[in-house]
């Protein structure tokens, strides 16, 4: 009897010789990229990708804690360190203020 048949796997033909899958190499820590440079880029890249998410796809709560909720609790947090007279007056204030997308435009 071929010992060598015995060990080939099922679908390896008569006269092949097996030719065993490449193993994955594990992650080093200095992983990534060598470059600073470079990998800020990708970061401020895949940053600005996820940001252009159409967020009005988005269920009800991942469009509020994605849209909203961010600017509303540095806002609360600010309306709490200031506790001014008229709080509602503030926080519009401060989120008009803040608003990371910009000042919006009337049509």
């Amino acid at each position: 009897r071929d010992t060598m048949a015995e060990d080939a796997p099922a679908d390896a033909t008569e006269g092949e010789v097996p030719v065993p899958e490449p193993k994955p190499e594990p992650a080093s820590a200095g992983a990534g990229y060598d470059d600073p440079v470079a990998a800020a880029i990708a970061t401020k890249a895949a940053l600005e990708t996820q940001n252009k998410i159409d967020v009005t796809a988005l269920p009800i709560r991942q469009y509020l804690e994605t849209a909203v909720v961010p600017i509303l609790l540095t806002g609360m947090q600010a309306l709490v360190k200031e506790r001014p007279n008229n709080p509602v007056e503030f926080l519009a204030a401060y989120l008009l203020k803040n608003n990371p997308q910009g000042p919006s435009h009337k049509p």
